[in-house]
């Protein structure tokens, strides 16, 4: 048997369709029906008869209705056999999917839209000429309508409008403009005031080269609107009817959306799976990140400039830079952030060390980044541009209208990362350095040193927390000899996880030997004297080098927690106009911290790694 509501209600048997000729019986099969075998309450189908002005004997004559019904679409009496039937919660119809027109529209059209997201025109082309096929009319337009069924009409009909113009999409796509324009002018007759029809049927005509008819197709919606509603036509109709008048080549209908194929890569590396404290630096990179929420400025107590980034003003894409010294764990906390803010761009997630941070690497290229990034992005390998520049104009207009997060880390410099960045403003990058790179346009982060609270958790977290529990004392000495230096904690956190054996204070004690802490704090690919060698290598590039290495074997020949300016020049035995300088470049790469007016401070385990490097210094003496 097939069941059609979608047009006037038709139920058709193996041969003749039945008759149904009485009125209310025909609400109650379509009130039934557009329930999909749902129950539905008598109540519901009374108001829904008699139009909510139910006679006192409504739900009687309801009885004898329904038991018609139930006879012609039952016709052998078989219990099994019965259509209608009487539930807990009223009558429900029982009907096959494959019998009803409207479980068929909403299947194909499933159908068709899954294959359009996949980018399977040809397929969704098909399932929605199939879907669309099926509708004859007005839904139940020979059928008395009550309240409910109303709604369902309205319903439905705007489920066919939105069909129509998903599959005029479809037809755009595959050049077949002419059929859609055939469709869409009946259409437009049957609902002159929806105007993604009329915006729809102006595009086809216009790309089959008939402005005229476009020009006047949008005169007709015009008048329609100015007649029906006294209202001008929406700002995208008004839009498109002008780049029409500018014979623009390629206009689009409003609301159009062609399925996106384009590749999207996620390159992000796994988040760690431990990670404790940075609130403060997280708020400030979520605030950067996130796309719906305009960045504010650094609470008072954050390092680094409080001027607002450069989206605040409108434009650019979103920008945070990370920076600060060897084992803070940067790269950490960018991936953490990262991670938060992927959702808001769908499109894609790109990665790249850029090497800046590891002495035995060379810093990598910017063109060699660039071809990686476009191969990520869909560019085939032979058609990456060979010099920078263009490499880098192809990079950006294929970011120009995507939401893609890039992600620089260990960069060496400004210059290495300034061709990678992108400039649409759906995009953002995270770029982590030691030095700061402060000629970007960013929002600067300095990431710092834990605190002893943090330190502890970390050590927790890796090493076990019954085990900390146990030695609260001596978990507190091993984060101070640490530094709370987040690449050392890891390492003594793993140190001791490999060594359940030991105590926390007996590995204290190991620690608090400064000729062979750094032994100590080094581990399966990681070490903390790998990574001091890897800023000192930096330092080497630098002007006055030779002054700057002075000074950094100074704070270890003499394990001078703090200095002055004037005292280091006595040192140095160079001006203190020189001696700055020197100081200075310690500063940038981060083996120096700056603590008041002329007074610099240098973290102990960087102290004793200078101290490896240098001959005591008999003489100095901390001011």
């Amino acid at each position: 048997m097939r069941f059609q509501l979608l047009g006037p209600m038709r139920i058709q048997p193996a041969g003749t369709p039945l008759r149904i000729a009485a009125p209310k019986q025909r609400t109650l099969l379509a009130m039934l029906l557009a329930h999909e075998g749902r129950p539905v309450p008598v109540s519901s189908l009374v108001a829904e008869v008699w139009d909510e002005r139910p006679p006192s004997s409504a739900v009687a004559n309801l009885r004898t209705y329904l038991m018609r019904l139930r006879h012609l679409l039952s016709p052998d009496g078989h219990p099994d056999g019965e259509r209608l039937v009487t539930s807990d919660g009223g009558y429900l119809l029982r009907v096959e999917p494959a019998e009803f027109d409207l479980a068929q529209f909403e299947a194909s059209s499933v159908r068709a839209r899954r294959s359009r997201e996949r980018g399977e025109l040809e397929a969704a082309h098909d399932e929605y000429a199939a879907a669309l096929a099926l509708w004859r009319g007005t839904p139940v337009e020979d059928v008395p309508l009550g309240p409910s069924l109303r709604e369902v009409v309205a319903h439905l009909t705007e489920r066919y409008l939105s069909t129509v113009e998903e599959f005029t999409e479809v037809q755009f796509a595959l050049g077949r403009h002419a059929a859609a324009a055939e469709r869409l002018r009946a259409l437009t007759v049957r609902h002159p005031l929806r105007e993604g029809l009329r915006g729809r049927l102006m595009v086809a005509l216009y790309r089959c080269g008939d402005v005229a008819g476009a020009l006047d197709a949008f005169r007709t919606a015009r008048q329609a609107l100015a007649d029906e509603l006294h209202v001008e036509p929406g700002p995208e109709l008004r839009r498109l009817h002008q780049a029409i008048l500018r014979r623009e080549p390629d206009v689009e209908p409003p609301g159009v959306h062609i399925p996106d194929r384009r590749p999207r890569p996620r390159q992000l590396p796994r988040e760690p799976a431990v990670f404790t404290g940075r609130s403060t630096e997280l708020s400030l990179a979520a605030q950067a990140l996130l796309r719906d929420d305009p960045p504010a400025a650094p609470p008072p107590h954050a390092t680094g400039p409080a001027t607002p980034p450069p989206w605040a003003a409108g434009g650019g894409s979103r920008l945070l830079a990370l920076h600060g010294p060897a084992g803070a764990g940067k790269s950490a906390l960018a991936l953490r952030a990262a991670h938060l803010a992927a959702g808001h761009y769908p499109d894609g997630r790109l990665y790249s060390d850029m090497q800046g941070c590891a002495p035995e690497l060379a810093p990598l290229r910017p063109t060699e980044v660039l071809g990686r990034f476009l191969r990520a992005l869909g560019v085939p390998h032979g058609d990456v541009p060979a010099t920078q520049a263009e490499a880098a104009a192809v990079y950006q207009s294929m970011l120009a209208d995507r939401r893609v997060l890039v992600f620089l880390d260990n960069a060496a410099d400004a210059a290495q990362v300034a061709p990678l960045l992108p400039a649409g403003d759906g995009c953002a990058a995270v770029v982590t350095s030691r030095p700061m790179l402060s000629t970007l346009d960013a929002v600067h982060v300095s990431v710092g040193m834990l605190g002893q609270a943090e330190s502890v958790r970390m050590l927790a977290l890796l090493a076990g927390e019954a085990r900390v529990a146990a030695e609260p004392a001596a978990a507190a000495d091993i984060a101070l000899l640490c530094g709370h230096q987040p690449l050392a904690l890891r390492i003594a956190a793993a140190r001791l996880a490999g060594r359940p054996d030991w105590s926390l204070a007996r590995f204290a004690e190991r620690l608090r030997d400064r000729g062979r802490r750094l032994d100590e704090l080094q581990t399966a690919g990681l070490s903390v004297r790998s990574s001091f060698e890897a800023s000192l290598a930096a330092l080497k590039e630098c002007p006055g080098k030779d002054v700057a290495m002075r000074a950094f074997r100074l704070f270890g020949a003499a394990d001078l927690p703090e200095i002055g300016l004037a005292h280091a020049a006595e040192l140095l035995g160079v001006a203190a106009e020189e001696a700055e300088a020197a100081l200075d470049e310690l500063m940038k790469a981060h083996l120096l911290e700056l603590i008041g007016a002329d007074r610099f401070r240098m973290h102990e385990l960087l102290r004793i790694f200078a101290g490896e490097l240098a001959t005591p210094l008999k003489h100095a003496t901390p001011l």
